[in-house]
């Protein structure tokens, strides 16, 4: 998952700044394309709705790759369509975009279907 615009500006004025900041919650959201740097894309049309992903594992890969791993189910009840990317926001509506990546593979799915990340597939890579 790559860091959004915002997210890499936070992280570039606390280091060379000292500027800190906090994100209170964090959600997350379904996307028909590559969100890119500014969460485009995002799925649209009930019933679907950003979900909470604020319960984190850490897991050291390889000692020089940090990671976080999810520690929840999420659940995503989606309009007919096929999704490719998930991302993660501040906000459960608006927000700032944090970052998204791929998932292992695009989900098709009918109107009102469900499209479930397991827990610990949606893992958060820094390197």
């Amino acid at each position: 998952m790559s860091f959004s615009a915002y997210l890499d500006q936070k992280v570039l004025e606390k280091a060379f700044l000292g500027q800190d900041f906090s994100i209170a919650a964090r959600w997350c959201s379904l996307h028909t394309a590559d969100p890119g740097k500014t969460g485009a894309s995002e799925a649209a049309g009930g019933p679907y709705v950003r979900q909470s992903a604020d319960s984190y594992t850490p897991v050291d890969d390889s000692g020089s790759s940090k990671r976080v791993r999810s520690a929840i189910v999420l659940s995503f009840q989606v309009p007919a369509g096929t999704y490719t990317h998930i991302g993660l926001w501040d906000a459960q509506s608006g927000g700032n975009f944090l970052g998204g990546g791929a998932l292992s593979s695009p989900a098709t799915v009918s109107d009102g279907d469900f499209v479930i990340i397991r827990e610990n597939d949606l893992s958060i890579l820094q390197d």
